[in-house]
């Protein structure tokens, strides 16, 4: 009997120097208890499809409401009711260092012509009237700001999208005029 708890005492010895020995060295705390909440599963394209409907937005606070959320629409109805999305706490950064997010690619309107990366850095942006193509409507400083044709709906798509771009066109002149005004009178005072 004596030896039966000899055994009994030696092999419980060996299990638990064999446990400890066996365990991993460097455990990494599990994030849930520090940041508050158990984090979700976050992917980078969550983080880049909202990165891309809100530019402005950093990407950690962006990373760090989908760790919350984990879904990029309550992510997005929160910026948008709020307006901005609180920083992370100071443990979020511990947890998740900080490293350089890929920036998204803005995807520009289908209209433009594309040109290429190198020249774009070069080359002076084009203006509204350029990208509209309303050289030929630029009127002298005597003529009226234009008024826009009435919004009505059109009864087909072509109808309604050159109803658009008319409106469109109205809106940039006007805007390019009453800015040439206000120039106009700003350059008055500082010649007398």
């Amino acid at each position: 009997m004596e030896d039966l708890i000899g055994y009994t005492f030696a092999l419980g010895a060996i299990y638990v120097a064999y446990k400890w020995l066996s365990a991993p060295k460097a455990q990494r705390p599990p994030p849930g208890p520090s940041l508050g909440f158990t984090p979700k599963r976050v992917t980078q394209d969550m983080v880049t499809q909202v990165q891309t409907m809100f530019p402005d937005q950093p990407y950690d606070n962006i990373h760090f409401d989908l760790l919350k959320s984990g879904s990029v629409e309550l992510t997005c109805n929160k910026i948008l009711e709020q307006g901005f999305l609180p920083p992370p706490p100071q443990v979020y950064f511990t947890l998740y260092p900080t490293q350089a997010p890929p920036t998204p690619a803005a995807p520009g309107p289908a209209s433009l012509p594309s040109t290429p990366a190198s020249s774009s850095k070069t080359a002076p942006k084009s203006s509204l009237i350029d990208r509209y193509g309303l050289n030929e409507r630029v009127g002298t400083d005597s003529s009226p700001i234009p008024t826009p044709p009435p919004a009505g709906w059109e009864t087909t798509a072509e109808k309604r999208e050159a109803s658009l771009k008319e409106r469109k066109a109205a809106m940039v002149l006007a805007a390019r005029k009453q800015l040439l005004e206000k120039e106009k009178q700003a350059a008055t005072p500082a010649q007398s």
